[in-house]
């Protein structure tokens, strides 16, 4: 039998690629939309519809990130993903717990925070945060010497819950810019609400919008940049190209690992 062609090969290469965007977005499709009718009730006075959006958010890009994962070339540590969806779940309950119960909230989204460490530090084991992860100190002073006033019996759990928050972004430049541009975003959407949470700043409704846009883009980013990591395994490595079923060339899907190498 004769052996593929590279013509064949960039054939089913394409092929493999189109059909994992149309899958991609498909899956990305509900988080998209639901997350566009919760953005668009902050045009409004807090209603019904924006607090039973605000629970479907996670999980529908929860869905989504699962579709990804199905459907990509990389193959992510199990644990690593298990992470992942577990602090999407965390984040899921602190969502619902705000609503009634600030204290309880916050806790939730301190162990999400403490769950991401944990990934970073799986997904991205060779590599050291950057020298930019300093930049959380100044930020974190800041935010204890302007909003620390105002927290009251708040103090201490609002204190730990920053620095957690500070760690989180400092561990999050371990990884791909994915991972930072949603931990920075993360960092944004939680010092933007303890602005209006706890002081007189920021109390005007549009701040409500950039709270909770900057929120879902960084569980997204966060969500696609720990997709991108991958898992090495023994001496050579593999992507699995899982395309419509068509057979593909071993030369598409693996690679001795000494010419890529990856993270364990």
């Amino acid at each position: 039998m004769p052996a593929p062609t590279h013509d064949a090969d960039r054939v089913a290469a394409v092929h493999g690629v189109g059909w994992r965007i149309g899958w991609t977005v498909a899956g990305f499709a509900p988080f998209l939309a639901v997350s566009a009718v919760h953005l668009a009730t902050k045009f409004a006075a807090p209603s019904r519809l924006e607090t039973v959006t605000k629970g479907l958010e996670m999980p529908a890009l929860a869905v989504g990130l699962a579709g990804t994962l199905l459907t990509t070339r990389r193959t992510p540590r199990a644990v690593v993903v298990a992470l992942l969806f577990v602090g999407l779940a965390l984040s899921w309950f602190g969502d619902i717990a705000l609503t009634v119960d600030l204290a309880a909230g916050l806790g939730f989204f301190l162990l999400a925070h403490l769950v991401y460490i944990g990934m970073f530090q799986l997904a991205f084991p060779r590599r050291r945060p950057s020298w930019w992860a300093l930049l959380a100190i100044p930020w974190f002073l800041a935010l204890v010497v302007l909003v620390g006033p105002h927290l009251g019996r708040m103090l201490p759990s609002v204190v730990l819950y920053s620095a957690i928050l500070g760690v989180m972004a400092a561990w999050s430049t371990r990884g791909t810019p994915l991972t930072v541009g949603g931990a920075l975003l993360f960092v944004a959407s939680d010092t933007l609400l303890a602005f209006r949470t706890f002081t007189a700043r920021l109390q005007q409704p549009l701040w409500r919008l950039p709270v909770m846009s900057t929120y879902l883009a960084a569980q997204a980013l966060i969500g696609l940049g720990i997709l991108s990591a991958e898992e090495a395994s023994g001496g050579r490595q593999e992507r699995v190209i899982r395309n419509s079923g068509r057979p593909v060339s071993s030369s598409i899907v693996s690679w001795p690992s000494g010419a890529n190498p990856q993270p364990a």
